[in-house]
């Protein structure tokens, strides 16, 4: 193909021109080109009215059993089929639409909040006038005038504020959850701006980077032209940035120029939805699916073979009646056609009603998450939330629990208690600052006069942050921890819970932040008022791991850098030339290391004094780099880490963060279920091991395994190496790796790291970046084993491992909502995942493997008479059954209970559930829908459809069959009677496999009973034209007419089911607690009894025996507690599980005979 020389080739975008105002600047050799951007219209539907027909048509169609039975009903419209062809298509049609008015309803919910969104009214400047203008309306470069309490239309760069000092403080609750307040600044060359009328006249150009979905990154420039001279530029950051979703607090007004709009927004982008998550039941579902269709192909081929063998026997020749010509010529004609008639005879076998039956439990049944009282916060009222429905039954097959723990472990509330300064320890006393003994750390001592290193370490903490001050609206109250006689009438608002708690904590001591008046910094010293410019503010990134201020103090004109962050980074920024300087080194770093071990957050602080010169050469490179807009970002770290070099110590800070309600006992019930936890945090290693063994999650009778501080792979590999040897004794063991030795280890070790990974009881992995937290989990989730792994988090930096984990939960904490929005399942505590998972988990999993097992058999027991009786009508292809019973034996007779099981089936009260995590375990490895299982449903099938079909036919074989009046039975009667037994048989084993008989589903399966009767009344009992029904006429009713047709289905129906009773009663004459419990009784136990009894028995695969028993010493045993004996873990197992409680579950369980244990319960 030859290519137009004419046609002008568009270069890829590099980056975003935005014209202000979208016009060009006046002077220019040549205009601006500027693409034409997204309009400023949200669509989070789906489908819109003219491609929701084929869309949903094509989606549908995906799955492989509404293609199947497509292409069925098209066979059968094609060829001379046995049966109807509505058979295949009513149940079809039912279930397309269905499925259709579902997701339709969904999205015009969506259509009609992007309707609300689209449509609201926004104000922008046009013709230099402020014009109402719809959202939808904003185009790039308008500029937006936005109100207090208003919320921003589309992503704004910041031009002008109401506010003297072109500020304006913003919430970003609906982006990432914070409530504070945060602080955006207009760029400099933006500041002159007072008026609409200088808006409008002003001419600038922005360049910034594409769309992306980072909240947190933005980098562009500004240029502003001003007639003929040079345009002045400026940078621009995220600190100019006003996303769309914030809500503007404490400011009358701003005005923003329209940068990303529309679909570019970044709260958009960040609304995407990530790849579609399958549980592990839905995966053997299809496999199950799969072996019936070659069941179903074999039959098909078996029936084909056999008939024109058969038609060769001369006894064939004397049925005439068949119809076969006597020199009968097979062509492939008659095969195909006979290899389809088999087709659609034997097609019933899959089930069609099962995926939509399926998603509607899951959709009905993820809202008891969310109803849950006992998942709802006291504190906050916040109740469970489900973002998806797809996984509910993979909360019973959780495996791994990766686990953040800051804001997910602890509380996420930080209290300042000690600190280090100059290698003198001080602490927090009831408010007031003591210096604490060397030789007893709980002896302290008041300070008379404060030493200078002392009151310049807390003038450091209170100028080196991002806090604001806002006044508090009632008086001022005096802080009843402040024992210095200052009231404090402050409120401070900090993204960071460490610098809200050290600020507040040099309030109490006297060293108060008063607030930033323009870029002034005012600071109250005890009692004395001093005054600081701001000079420059680098702000925290986690490949720095540290944030610093620049300030010239107004008294003394002398300009510092003060820098806190990690001891990791700070220390190896500070200068230790001197003894003294060592001295205060080595004695901060061991201050460090004891905070960490007593489970305090640890930060080191530090400063440097920058001459006039050195401060403006700095100053000049940052600014040169933040103008750049390709390798801007490396361009910047490499002049913060010139400024932050030479750094001199002044100390270190020690805070806590309190473990959450109820950590210790969720962590041991979820170890008690089998499932191990790691712990992923960016702590320093001796933080986080310290709060693993106050939460539990390391025991004292632990061998701690610890790979951490690798050099190389040659070391990696000998420490590796001396661990799995270490590890080799039949012990418990915990185990401690850092982030860079994790990323070695991933990189050349990885099989034996994660061998001795599984070893392992407990793991602790620290300096985790969120790229390694995936990493982490997908270690895990991609080994042989493929253990289905959950990942919590509740932060922005927990998103990569949720996401990347077969379960994602998020908790409501105070690092915002991000985590939330992108989890599967979020509620507001740790401690409520001991009811998600043990409780919630187990009963999906319970209903979910049970419904699709259930399909399987219920179709198998319907459609096998069909291959019984080719057998009796020389696979002829005729059906056994009638139309309308192939036509609604899966969409109405047999799919309410089922449904209502799915709703509500509880095989274990909560109580049990919850006090033995043990029953967990009966779940793992996706046991309920395991092959054995399936064959053993498959058995019961063959066992129901044989008894059926042959007994019946037994019963038919005379001529009369008990009808009156010397009437014979007929094919049309023997099938009615035929799919009257299967009905009600297939209904009633699901009574049996049901251990909470609620009203609902009781009157289920009355409802059932009724609508097939009054089914078969009304089609069989009046003659329609339209369905054909003339050779079914008054059969149902005949069916009725003989008292030992109707004495044969009853006992049919009996026999079918007694191997499903004795199975029922055999499980549960194994459970020793029944044993117990008949050994006491006097009387002897009717069989209704033992049956309500079996209904609320554990799971047959559950040994009797609890944990405690199986794991607890003997008086008097020793046990070796450092080498970590397995009877310490007993003891451990024995303090959860005690001799009280399981008597107490025993008593919950056994006084289930006597009545129901729920309201709704109905107990045989």
């Amino acid at each position: 193909m030859v290519p137009n020389p004419f046609k002008r080739k568009r270069q890829p975008l590099t980056c975003r021109r935005v014209l202000v105002n979208r016009q060009q600047p006046e002077d220019l050799d040549q205009p601006v080109y500027v693409p034409r951007y997204q309009r400023n219209r949200i669509k989070t539907s789906k489908y819109s009215v003219i491609s929701f027909v084929p869309k949903n048509l094509f989606e549908q169609f995906r799955r492989i059993a509404n293609l199947y039975f497509l292409c069925v009903a098209i066979i059968q419209l094609s060829i001379e089929s046995p049966v109807s062809p509505m058979t295949s298509l009513l149940p079809l049609v039912v279930v397309i639409t269905v499925t259709a008015v579902k997701q339709a309803y969904e999205d015009w919910l969506r259509h009609c909040e992007d309707t609300k969104v689209n449509n609201a009214p926004s104000r922008v400047l046009r013709d230099g006038v402020i014009t109402n203008v719809r959202t939808r309306d904003i185009e790039v470069g308008d500029i937006v005038e936005v109100s207090s309490d208003e919320q921003f239309p589309c992503d704004l760069l910041l031009v002008m504020s109401s506010d003297p000092e072109c500020k304006c403080y913003v919430t970003t609750a609906n982006l990432d959850g914070e409530t504070n307040l945060k602080t955006f600044v207009s760029p400099q060359e933006t500041r002159h701006l007072s008026f609409v009328d200088d808006l409008w006249k002003f001419r600038a150009i922005i360049e910034c980077q594409l769309p992306h979905a980072n909240l947190y990154d933005f980098t562009g420039r500004l240029e502003v032209y001003r007639g003929n001279a040079e345009p002045a530029r400026a940078p621009l950051g995220t600190e100019n940035l006003l996303l769309r979703g914030a809500r503007l607090k404490n400011t009358t007004t701003v005005y923003g120029v329209a940068i990303y709009t529309g679909k570019d927004t970044k709260m958009a982008l960040n609304s995407k939805m990530v790849n579609k998550k399958f549980s592990t039941v839905e995966k053997s579902m299809n496999n199950f699916l799969v072996f019936f269709l070659v069941v179903l192909l074999l039959e098909v081929l078996v029936c084909t073979v056999i008939k024109y063998q058969v038609y060769d026997i001369p006894m064939m020749k004397r049925m005439w009646y068949l119809g076969i010509p006597v020199d009968m010529t097979v062509t492939a004609r008659d095969i195909v056609q006979d290899s389809f008639s088999f087709l659609i005879i034997f097609n019933y076998i899959i089930p069609i009603s099962l995926y939509v039956t399926l998603e509607m439990q899951k959709f009905v049944g993820a809202m008891f998450i969310e109803w849950d009282d006992e998942l709802k916060c006291s504190k906050t009222g916040e109740r469970s939330k489900c973002n998806t429905s797809d996984l509910n039954e993979e909360l019973g097959q959780v495996q791994y629990l990766f686990t953040d723990k800051t804001g997910t472990l602890t509380e996420n509330c930080m209290n300042f208690r000690q600190c280090s300064v100059h290698g003198v320890k001080y602490a927090d006393v009831d408010g007031e600052i003591q210096e604490l003994s060397e030789r007893n750390s709980d002896t302290t001592q008041p300070l008379h006069a404060w030493p200078v290193e002392l009151e310049t370490f807390l003038e450091t903490l209170a100028l080196c942050h991002t806090v604001q001050v806002t006044l508090n609206s009632s008086a001022e109250v005096e802080d009843p921890m402040n024992k210095t006689g200052i009231k404090l009438s402050k409120e401070y608002q900090a993204a960071s819970p460490d610098e809200k708690a050290l600020v507040e904590a040099c309030a109490r001591f006297g060293v108060v932040f008063d607030g930033q008046l323009g870029d002034k910094l005012h600071l109250t010293v005890r009692g004395q008022t001093r005054v600081f410019k701001q000079l420059q503010v680098l702000e925290f990134d986690s490949d720095r791991k540290c944030m610093s201020v620049v300030v010239r103090d107004e008294a003394s004109e002398r300009i510092w850098l003060l820098t806190k962050g990690a001891e990791s980074s700070v220390l190896r920024r500070c200068r230790v030339r001197t003894a003294d300087e060592h001295a205060v080194h080595d004695a901060t770093l061991t201050h460090i290391n004891h905070y960490a071990m007593v489970g305090l957050r640890t930060l080191a602080v530090a400063k440097r004094e920058l001459s006039n010169q050195q401060y403006k050469d700095l100053s000049c490179q940052l600014s040169e780099a933040k103008q750049m807009l390709e390798g801007r970002e490396e361009a910047v770290k490499e002049v913060m880490n010139r400024m932050e070099a030479e750094l001199s110590l002044l100390g270190a800070t020690g805070v806590e963060d309190l473990l959450q309600e109820g950590v210790q006992e969720t962590l041991e019930a979820l170890r008690v279920a089998g499932i191990k936890v790691w712990v992923l945090t960016g702590d320093k290693v001796e933080t986080a091991v310290n709060i693993a063994y106050s939460c539990g999650h390391f025991k004292k009778f632990m061998t701690i395994l610890s790979l951490t501080g690798l050099q190389d792979p040659e070391h990696a590999a000998s420490t590796l190496q001396q661990c799995h040897q270490e590890s080799e004794e039949d012990c418990f063991y915990g185990l401690v790796v850092d982030g860079t030795s994790l990323q070695m280890l991933l990189d050349h070790h990885r099989k034996e790291f994660y061998r001795l990974c599984r070893r392992c009881t407990a793991v602790v992995c620290c300096r985790m970046s969120p790229r390694q937290k995936a990493e982490t989990v997908r270690l895990v989730k991609k080994s042989k084993e493929s253990p289905v792994c959950a990942a919590i988090g509740d932060g922005a930096n927990d998103v990569s491992m949720i996401q990347e984990a077969h379960v994602g939960l998020g908790v409501m904490g105070k690092e915002g909502r991000q985590a939330v929005r992108c989890s599967d399942f979020a509620f507001a505590r740790f401690k409520f995942l001991k009811k998600v998972l043990l409780v919630h988990g187990h009963w999906y999993y319970v209903r979910v493997s049970t419904l699709v097992q259930y399909f399987f058999y219920k179709n198998a027991a319907f459609i096998t008479p069909q291959i019984f009786f080719a057998v009796w009508n020389a696979f002829s292809t005729q059906s056994v059954y009638d139309s309308l019973s192939l036509t609604l034996y899966n969409i109405t007779f047999t799919s309410l209970p089922v449904l209502v099981y799915g709703l509500f089936e509880q095989n274990l009260p909560p109580a049990v559930l919850m006090d033995r995590p043990q029953l967990y375990r009966s779940n793992a490895n996706n046991a309920a829908m395991s092959w054995l299982n399936f064959f053993r449903w498959t058995a019961f099938a063959l066992w129901h459809t044989s008894v059926m079909y042959f007994g019946l036919m037994l019963v038919c074989m005379g001529d009369t069959c008990g009808l009156p009046y010397g009437q014979t039975s007929d094919l049309n009667l023997f099938g009615t009677t035929l799919v009257s037994i299967c009905v009600f048989v297939v209904n009633l084993k699901l009574v049996l496999v049901a251990r909470y008989l609620t009203q609902f589903f009781l009157w289920s399966l009355v409802i059932t009973a009724v609508g097939y009767a009054t089914v078969c009344l009304l089609y069989q009992g009046f003659l329609i034209e339209l369905f054909e029904n003339f050779d079914v006429y008054w059969i149902y009713y005949r069916m009725f007419e003989s008292s030992a047709l109707m004495l044969a289905s009853v006992l049919l129906g009996v026999v079918c089911l007694l191997p499903d009773l004795l199975e029922q009663v055999y499980w549960a004459s194994r459970d020793e607690r029944m044993k117990n419990i008949l050994r006491k009784k006097t009387r002897s136990v009717s069989l209704r009894h033992f049956s309500g009894y079996a209904n609320e028995a554990f799971d047959q695969r559950e040994e009797y025996r609890g944990l405690w028993e199986l794991t607890r010493y003997p008086e008097g045993q020793n046990v070796n507690q450092n080498k970590g004996q397995p009877g310490e873990n007993g003891s451990n197992a024995e303090k959860l599980f005690s001799q009280q409680e399981t008597n107490r579950v025993t008593e919950t369980a056994s006084c289930s005979l006597k009545g129901s244990w729920s309201s709704n319960s109905i107990i045989i």
